[in-house]
């Protein structure tokens, strides 16, 4: 049953292709809703009452919207007071503070934003809906009071003309008889056809009375039905240009929120261009190093009948050689590249430049595991900070790295070869084998529905059931649990049943699209081959 502010009751009132205004340029309300019946007026009633609930909805739009910046800022400013990198020094402690400050503008950034949202938009929306719904009280309400005395008036009349054409048909019916009757049968038809006439002359009466009041009212309704029209076209015209601005001031403020988002974002990057690794590392070992002097341990010393001297201390040059097993990736979004760069296009060509590989060869010694795969490891991009880890991955070239575990080689590394080095080939991605895998074949649809807001008031939609725990989600027939409908559905496809709120259904299949099978526990509008419903519509029973 369609809503008193649905406006899909009415369509086709109109035949297709017909033009309802006889080719007149005027498209005002007060030239377009008449015609025969009552649809104009109630269309136009519907239209108005649909609006102040649109606005309604906007409102309560606002406030959530709000409610999600609070909450989100104040965590936010949360994080950004907790304890981060206390213990740390040089240019990380620096990065870190500056992931904490750029946190707490972040925070009051969407402070603001929630405030504005409160401020400009929901209390311009809140008198946007003050202002209809004192339009409905004072202006609709009498309209609506004077279109039910119409209403009234037209069904007296309506009642009144039946009486009369009826007892005009009896009269030419009688008189009929009378004409070709005889004796008995003359008299009866003649006593009908007296009582028929003393009948219509006061059917006649009320006919021509009914009929005269109602063409009396026709000229205050009109005039009152044109005010009216005037009247709600100004409101819908004023409505229309305050939703278009009230939503691009939304977009403008959420667009200069992002604007500083990514402002922050620039300014952590930028301090992260300061942050390398080496240098951190020189810097922690000239603050607190403790020096490269090795103390030899003590040694004995034989008594000898005299007071022991105190032995000079000797120590020697710490002269080593790091061994380094790391490799050194790059953690800059590399699921984030990998995927803009197969989005944005097709292989790579000959021409193009290739990204240079971060890794460690393997010690030709090491055995593969049954779980490794033989081909080369895959390569990393490397980041903005090309040129650090280039100077990073050249200090580090000089070690001869083996497998873990094994001990140092302490041979020094050959010289490097005089002939021109051949770059290695570019490592392509092998996908590994895939074992064990269940393939289901799910119903093809399309994506979950979503409730209408005016099928419910709470403030968000609930989370999707979590049914119990099977094994296998295909369908056996078995009952699996039990869920109750939180909203009222309509099937689109064969396949999908019709539910209300308040349903009790029966779970036989939980596959992960979210189409579930089952069946309502209602066996008189139970049908044979439906069983699909869709899950975030039901939660458990």
């Amino acid at each position: 049953m369609a809503s008193s502010t649905s406006l899909s009751q009415y369509n086709g009132a109109q035949g297709s292709g017909s033009d309802p205004l006889y080719g007149e340029p005027s498209r005002d309300f007060c030239n377009s809703f008449w015609g025969p019946g009552d649809d104009g007026v109630n269309i136009l009633l519907s239209r108005m009452r649909g609006a102040t609930k649109t606005t309604d909805e906007l409102r309560h739009f606002w406030n959530e919207r709000a409610v999600i910046e609070e909450q989100y800022a104040s965590r936010m400013a949360a994080i950004s007071k907790a304890a981060l990198g206390g213990d740390e020094i040089g240019e990380l402690r620096n990065s870190l503070d500056i992931l904490r400050l750029e946190t707490e503008k972040q925070a009051a950034s969407h402070s603001q934003l929630a405030a504005s949202i409160r401020s400009t938009l929901e209390a311009q929306t809140s008198l946007m809906h003050a202002k209809q719904v004192n339009h409905r009280r004072n202006v609709q309400a009498a309209v609506e009071k004077k279109f039910k005395a119409k209403q009234t008036q037209e069904s007296y009349v309506a009642k009144a003309k039946e009486k009369y054409d009826g007892d005009c048909a009896r009269i030419q019916s009688y008189t009929q008889q009378c004409a070709t009757a005889q004796g008995k049968d003359l008299e009866r038809a003649q006593l009908k056809l007296r009582r028929a006439q003393q009948t219509v002359q006061a059917n006649e009466m009320d006919f021509a009375n009914f009929s005269q009041v109602l063409l009396d009212m026709m000229p205050g309704w009109e005039g009152d039905w044109k005010e009216f029209c005037d009247a709600c076209q100004d409101l819908e015209e004023d409505r229309l240009d305050f939703m278009k601005d009230t939503l691009w001031s939304y977009a403008n403020e959420v667009s200069t929120l992002c604007v500083n988002d990514d402002q922050s974002c620039e300014r952590i990057r930028m301090v992260l261009d300061q942050l390398e690794a080496e240098r951190d590392v020189d810097n922690f070992i000239v603050k607190y190093g403790t020096g490269n002097l090795i103390s030899d341990p003590a040694t004995f010393t034989q008594y000898n009948g005299t007071a022991p001297q105190e032995p000079i201390p000797a120590t020697r040059l710490a002269a080593f050689r790091r061994i380094s097993r790391r490799v050194t990736p790059n953690y800059n979004s590399l699921h984030i590249d990998g995927s803009r760069q197969q989005q944005n296009g097709s292989p790579s060509s000959p021409h193009s430049p290739q990204p240079q590989i971060w890794a460690q060869e393997p010690a030709p010694s090491r055995k593969p595991s049954a779980s490794s795969h033989s081909e080369p490891q895959q390569q990393l991009y490397p980041s903005h900070s090309q040129p650090q880890k280039q100077s990073y991955q050249a200090r580090n070239s000089s070690h001869h790295n083996g497998p873990l575990g094994a001990p140092p080689n302490m041979e020094p590394p050959s010289p490097p070869s005089q002939h021109t080095h051949t770059p290695p080939p570019q490592p392509q991605y092998v996908p590994p084998p895939v074992t064990n895998v269940t393939v289901r074949t799910n119903r093809v649809s399309g994506p979950l529905p979503t409730p209408m807001s005016h099928q419910y008031h709470l403030e968000e939609q609930p989370p999707m059931p979590t049914p119990p725990p099977q094994t296998e989600p295909q369908e056996t027939g078995a009952v699996l649990f039990y869920v109750k409908a939180l909203y009222d559905y309509t099937a689109t496809i064969e396949e999908e049943f019709d539910f209300q709120a308040g349903d009790v259904i029966a779970v036989t299949a939980t596959p992960d699209d979210g189409w579930w099978s089952g069946e309502l526990l209602d066996e008189n509008r139970r049908e044979d081959g439906r069983y699909i419903f869709p899950s975030n519509f039901v939660c458990l029973f």
